[in-house]
C-alpha cells in the first residue's frame, strides 16, 4: 500500500478506519511519513496509541477517535489510504465518502481504497443467506459496491483512477489460513469469546474463504489521484515501480 502510494519521508498520510494502528506505524517507521489514523472504535484507539508510544513514534504518528466526515481542512494530506472500511459506508453514502477524501487530499495527492466488492454489476448481495448472516452477527449494515460503481463514484468526486488490482485469490488463501489457525485453537478461542461467538466466527471465516474462492465476492485495491492539471500525474506511467 505504501509502495503503491509512493509514500515519501515527511508526507502527510491519513489512514481512514485505521484498526489497531499497524499501517500508520509502518508508514511512520519505514517511510518517514507524518501519519494519522482515525477510527470509531474506543478499543482500537486506546491500543493503537499505546503501541505508538511503546514504539517511540509519537512525534510522527497518531490515532484519533474520529469520523472521516469530521476531519477538518482542505488539502491537508499528501496520501490517503482506506483499508477494509468503505464496506461499512453504505452505497448511497459513497459520494459523501469519496467527496471527503477529495476534500482532504492535496492537489497532486494519491489515495488507495482497499475493500471488498460485489461481483454483481448492480451491487446486489450474493444471496444464500450469507449477507443476512454477516449483517446480523458480524458486520451490521455492510453493503458491497461493484467495482464499476467504485470507479464511477471516485470519478464523480474528482478522483482519477490510475490502477485497480484484484486480490480475490489472495483473500481466499488468507481466509483459509485464518480459518485453519482458529480451528487449531478452539479451546483458547472459546475462553476469549464463548461458544456462540466462536460458532459464528468458525462459520464466518470458513464461509468467506469459500466465497472468495468461488468468486461470489471480490476485493479491489483502487489507486486514484487528485490533480487540477490533467497533463500532470504524481505517479509513473507504468506499473513497474509497484513491484521492483
Amino acid at each position: 500500500i505504501c509502495r503503491k502510494l509512493m509514500l515519501k519521508p515527511g508526507e502527510r498520510f491519513l489512514d481512514i478506519g485505521c484498526g489497531w494502528g499497524a499501517l500508520v506505524m509502518h508508514a511512520a517507521e519505514r517511510y518517514g511519513a507524518k501519519a494519522l489514523g482515525i477510527t470509531l472504535s474506543h478499543n482500537q484507539h486506546a491500543l493503537a496509541n499505546e503501541r505508538i508510544r511503546a514504539a517511540g513514534l509519537q512525534d510522527r504518528c497518531e490515532v484519533r477517535l474520529q469520523d472521516y466526515r469530521d476531519v477538518p481542512g482542505e488539502g491537508v494530506f499528501d496520501k490517503i489510504a482506506s483499508i477494509g472500511m468503505f464496506e461499512h459506508v453504505g452505497l448511497k453514502n459513497l459520494p459523501v465518502y469519496f467527496g471527503a477524501i477529495r476534500r482532504l487530499l492535496d492537489d497532486g495527492g494519491a489515495v488507495l481504497n482497499h475493500g471488498i466488492t460485489s461481483v454483481d454489476p448492480d451491487s446486489r448481495a450474493v444471496g444464500l443467506g450469507a449477507g443476512e448472516f454477516i449483517g446480523k452477527y458480524v458486520f451490521p449494515h455492510g453493503e458491497l459496491p461493484h467495482l464499476s460503481l467504485v470507479i464511477k463514484e471516485m470519478g464523480a468526486a474528482g478522483l482519477e483512477v490510475m490502477d485497480s488490482e484484484t486480490l480475490r485469490l489472495h483473500y481466499a488463501k488468507t481466509l483459509e489460513h485464518w480459518s485453519e489457525r482458529l480451528e487449531t485453537r478452539l479451546d483458547k478461542a472459546r475462553e476469549y469469546a464463548g461458544d456462540k461467538r466462536l460458532r459464528i466466527w468458525r462459520a464466518y471465516l470458513a464461509g468467506c474463504a469459500h466465497a472468495f474462492a468461488q468468486g461470489w465476492v471480490s476485493i479491489q485495491q483502487v489507486l486514484a489521484v487528485k490533480g487540477e492539471d490533467p497533463k500532470k500525474s504524481p505517479l509513473p506511467w507504468t506499473r513497474g515501480w509497484m513491484y521492483e
